[in-house]
């Protein structure tokens, strides 16, 4: 019987776990892995830290060739997305991650994991401890300001307010612990993010594919 695999995934930490779990039991039984991301965040006000994050999460899909599937909540709960996910690809197993928790910590909160209970039916739900790590938080970045970058010589260059017909249209995320214009330039075109890397106003054409 084939069945399909609904992966959901929040933490960068767990995902490639969760992620390798989904993928077993899918290809045991000959069916579909999905990886899904339900972020709260809407694509328009998307920071530097969830768009690196989206990108993780789809290279750990590609990595075990699943299908990579980011939701925004749109007032919605998370749970109902889950479970309206889980219809439109006819999902049969759902995997989830569960931080270990305490007897007191589990009667003093409501898990996601309850609530999709309470809503599916004919799904089963496979539960994976895993542990209670924090997102890393690495170097910090100043909100996403407009910006452009514009060919010169045989690199690009970092502009903001140009009217060039040929510059390319982004939001630069700046490096706050230096008063130099490093740190990452995103395009985002029909929703996907390609990220590059900004050093002194410059971005390297070999080194992001661009010609």
């Amino acid at each position: 019987m084939k069945e399909n695999i609904l992966v959901c995934v929040s933490n960068p930490n767990n995902v490639e776990k969760l992620v390798q779990r989904g993928k077993i039991i899918a290809d045991a039984f000959g069916g579909d892995c999905y990886v899904l991301y339900v972020c709260s965040v809407e694509n328009d006000e998307l920071d530097l830290n969830h768009i690196r994050t989206q990108q993780l999460f789809q290279t750990i899909a590609l990595k075990y060739q699943a299908t990579m599937l980011v939701e925004s909540t749109g007032g919605k709960k998370v749970s109902s997305i889950v479970a309206d996910v889980s219809n439109n690809k006819n999902i049969t197993q759902i995997i989830l991650g569960q931080p270990v928790q305490s007897k007191f910590e589990m009667m003093l909160k409501s898990s996601l994991i309850n609530e999709i209970f309470q809503i599916v039916e004919g799904i089963d739900i496979h539960v994976v401890e895993v542990g209670r790590e924090a997102v890393v938080q690495g170097v910090e970045y100043d909100r996403g300001i407009k910006a452009q970058l514009v060919k010169k010589s045989n690199d690009y260059e970092l502009v903001f307010d140009s009217n060039l017909p040929d510059a390319r249209n982004g939001v630069f995320y700046k490096e706050s612990s230096t008063d130099f214009l490093n740190g990452f330039f995103v395009i985002t075109k029909n929703e996907e993010h390609t990220v590059l890397k900004v050093k002194d106003g410059v971005v390297e054409s070999d080194s992001i594919g661009l010609e």
